[in-house]
């Protein structure tokens, strides 16, 4: 019973707020011209009227229709508080400095222009989460077309660095396969010369010398110096 009656007076005090939209009561919407010589005004607005409401915890102030604030004043935390109050708080709310991510400002707003997403003014989050959480509530069809786009994203990536690292491995076990081998190898395919005026296959010396000309040369050279 007494928080239906702190409700009321909730109510009760709540300050009010104008009118969102493009009229106020008295508001000129024709000036007197050669065609029609009388001013136009808004004479009335058919509206419950709306209030501002604060955020019990952080302190921002929203406006809200007068219909839905008991509502609003209704709703409790699962402590026990409630979530929002017609009372300003005693203190100010906490301000930060990151920009919604449909910001003009935004890295990616050159996308977002394609994409056909309105600009948001909203620079004053105070963190990543928040940014995040803003562009989820208050923009979601944009909020999944972001989110998407950057599933796809993440994939590619993934997909290329897995490219990159099997790339990687392929080159290293083909220099490791290049190291292990003998050294005779590398000399296989060519050739040294020999005195006797030949050349013989690198590592078939032996054979060269057994080889008929090699052994003319050898006796040759023998007589010689005999």
């Amino acid at each position: 019973m007494s928080t239906e009656k702190m409700t009321v007076e909730l109510i009760e005090e709540a300050e009010s707020a104008p009118e969102p939209g493009s009229f106020n009561r008295r508001q000129v919407i024709h000036s007197p011209s050669d065609t029609f010589p009388i001013d136009v005004q808004v004479s009335s607005l058919e509206s419950a009227g709306y209030a501002y409401v604060y955020d019990t915890l952080t302190g921002d102030r929203s406006v809200i229709n007068r219909n839905m604030l008991e509502q609003q004043l209704s709703k409790l935390r699962p402590d026990g508080t409630r979530f929002f109050t017609t009372v300003k708080p005693n203190f100010e709310p906490k301000r930060g400095e990151l920009k919604c991510l449909l910001h003009e400002d935004d890295p990616e707003r050159w996308q977002y222009d394609e994409w056909g997403f309105a600009v948001c003014n909203k620079s004053n989050l105070t963190s990543e989460f928040q940014v995040n959480r803003h562009v989820q509530i208050r923009h979601r069809m944009e909020w999944q077309t972001i989110y998407e786009e950057r599933q796809v994203k993440e994939k590619e990536e993934e997909r290329e660095f897995q490219r990159q690292l099997l790339g990687l491995a392929v080159q290293n076990g083909a220099q490791a396969q290049v190291q292990a081998q003998p050294k005779e190898v590398e000399y296989s395919i060519g050739y040294s010369p020999c005195d006797c005026g030949e050349q013989y296959r690198n590592g078939y010396s032996a054979q060269h010398q057994r080889g008929k000309k090699h052994q003319r040369w050898e006796k040759k050279n023998g007589a010689q110096h005999s």
